[in-house]
């Protein structure tokens, strides 16, 4: 009886520490891939106030030396209240694509976004009481917002994006941008 017990409680430490070793193993494949990341960041002078890798098991992703998606947190400029850049499929220093969502403050008044039937947002709000259609452009190193035609806020651009799409939510007028290249962000 004392051999079983021996055996039984040796099978269940070794599982536990398996256990154990497993979870700092995760833990140390999350921190490689988020070195990864800022590596790529630093080399390309983007200032990122924050970054979190999606992808689980982090353990396969860095086993492949592959971030699947992070989501990086940009400096804020005047104007915004959130600007997120998201790497794409990181992998030996080359992101598959760029994506950024700048999120600038509503303008002065009361601002209530029109809804589409299924809750999505579109690019037009009701301000103060007026219906107000929203657009983005770049041109010279500029992003700017437009309410009806007048600029409404812009940020410097350090690379040359595209505009997928303009948005007002509850947080603010929200434009997606595309790089055009995704070797090297130069976001912030």
């Amino acid at each position: 009886m004392k051999k079983a017990i021996i055996a039984l409680v040796s099978t269940l430490c070794i599982i536990a520490a398996a256990i154990g070793a497993l979870f700092v193993w995760e833990h140390q494949s999350k921190l490689a891939l988020e070195s990864q990341v800022e590596d790529f960041l630093d080399a390309c002078d983007t200032d990122a106030t924050s970054l979190d890798v999606h992808g689980r098991p982090y353990i396969l992703y860095a086993m492949r030396d592959s971030a699947d998606l992070t989501y990086v947190d940009l400096a804020l400029q005047a104007g915004t209240n959130k600007d997120q850049l998201l790497v794409h499929r990181l992998s030996d220093s080359h992101a598959d694509r760029l994506t950024r969502f700048v999120t600038f403050d509503h303008p002065d008044g009361e601002v209530e976004p029109i809804e589409r039937a299924d809750g999505s947002f579109t690019d037009s709000a009701e301000v103060n009481g007026s219906r107000v259609t929203f657009s983005a452009d770049v041109a010279d190193d500029r992003l700017q917002v437009f309410a009806d035609g007048s600029s409404t806020g812009q940020i410097e651009m350090k690379q040359d994006v595209t505009v997928k799409g303009t948005a007002v939510t509850n947080a603010g007028v929200v434009v997606e941008l595309e790089y055009d290249s995704p070797d090297c962000p130069a976001a912030a």
